[in-house]
């Protein structure tokens, strides 16, 4: 076993019987590491770098989901630990390096000590999504995908990335275009179009899985760190997500008609 009687849940759960039809997701919300994995080996001021998990966006996803009164489902554990947005046969499920700087704990693991994270944690987050996804969809509960991220202003090769959010996405993305539009209307800064990242079948794991095969409307959502540092800013973003969101569902609404 990976996880003692005294680590946390991987998994937290907020308004989980929620009729909203948005059901929200933060693959990286969380920087824990299990106790038996020693901090992974990393100084503390690591521990609670960008390389670790989504800086920021758990407060916004918590605070949405309480203005929406909305399921969110967040991971606990860092994403150094077990990325849960990788497949469990991608290379970067656990990292080795990160942001060239090599993880201790995860170098020469063999196949017991890989999938003790994998069975633990990365299992757990991903079997509540689906369950609860399976519970709506019988219920006749029309759902909405939405997955939460962050990412940081400057890349390690000195990149200023302007842009302060980007809407990711990829086959299917008529509600995504819908929200990117609206968000473009409504806050008048840069918003990238698949970037700083572009979705893909490939490296992507969660909206493949839980929206692509369900045929859900979804958005993945990318809120630059430095937009939702503090708690101030933090509830901006959710208020201006919690007002967004509901106008990008009728606009969508109305074009499938």
């Amino acid at each position: 076993m990976l996880l003692c009687n005294h680590d946390p849940n991987p998994v937290s759960i907020m308004h989980e019987k929620s009729f909203s039809p948005f059901l929200m997701v933060c693959d990286h919300a969380g920087y824990v590491i299990p106790d038996q994995l020693a901090d992974l080996g990393l100084q503390e001021k690591d521990r609670y770098r960008h390389i670790a998990w989504d800086i920021g966006i758990k407060n916004v996803g918590e605070q949405l989901s309480t203005l929406l009164g909305a399921t969110f489902i967040a991971q606990t554990y860092s994403r150094l630990v077990v990325d849960c947005n990788r497949g469990e046969n991608n290379p970067t499920l656990i990292a080795q390096t990160s942001d060239d700087l090599a993880i201790m704990g995860n170098q020469n693991l063999d196949l017991m000590q890989k999938q003790e994270r994998i069975d633990e944690i990365y299992k757990p987050y991903h079997q509540t999504i689906s369950k609860l996804i399976d519970e709506r969809l019988t219920t006749n509960i029309q759902t909405f995908f939405i997955s939460l991220h962050s990412f940081t202003p400057v890349m390690n090769d000195g990149f200023q990335r302007p842009w302060h959010a980007g809407i990711l996405h990829g086959r299917n993305n008529q509600f995504s275009m819908i929200f990117k539009k609206l968000l473009e209307e409504n806050y008048h800064y840069p918003i990238g179009d698949n970037e700083p990242y572009a979705l893909t079948e490939k490296n992507d794991y969660t909206v493949p899985t839980h929206a692509y095969q369900r045929n859900l409307p979804y958005l993945e959502l990318e809120i630059r760190q430095d937009s939702i540092t503090t708690m101030d800013q933090q509830y901006e973003w959710a208020e201006r997500l919690s007002l967004l969101l509901p106008m990008a569902l009728k606009e969508y609404q109305v074009q499938c008609k």
